[in-house]
């Protein structure tokens, strides 16, 4: 897809990088793939309230806060990694529970069925994986950039 800012996280602990290496291959994560879509829009033009955001419209179909995935809520500032976590489990629940959601959103750049039909679910799960790696590193807080 290749739409949107490219998201980092950065961890309080240095992230184990063969092992981070390992779970993005076995989700086959791409960072410009859509989930920088979901978490930002097309760029700061989509910060703020606009009920038209992805995020926003994700939020409303599976009636779910996700604050925490909102860049521009949390850009540059730390995130505990449990409330993310949790945040992200409930997510995933939902996803797996109401896997036609997808229906009742209207983004265009057919991330309707390219992104959140196809790949939503697995970038969740390794998101969550990321983040239980990075715990047990010992790590606590996470934060997004953008480069």
């Amino acid at each position: 897809m290749g739409l949107g800012l490219e998201i980092n996280l950065v961890f309080d602990a240095k992230e184990p990088l063969e092992e981070y290496l390992h779970v993005k291959n076995k989700y086959q994560f791409d960072s410009r793939n859509g989930l920088n879509l979901v978490m930002t829009g097309e760029g700061d033009v989509d910060a703020g309230d606009d009920e038209m955001r992805l995020l926003k419209q994700i939020e409303k179909v599976l009636q779910i806060d996700l604050t925490l995935l909102d860049f521009w809520e949390k850009y540059d500032e730390f995130i505990e990694i449990r409330s993310l976590r949790l945040k992200l489990l409930e997510l995933e629940d939902l996803l797996v529970n109401n896997p036609e959601f997808y229906h009742k959103i209207c983004w265009g750049h057919d991330i309707e069925y390219e992104y959140l039909k196809e790949v939503f679910l697995q970038d969740v799960r390794f998101l969550i994986e990321r983040l239980n790696l990075n715990l047990k590193n010992g790590a606590c807080l996470v934060k997004y950039i953008s480069d």
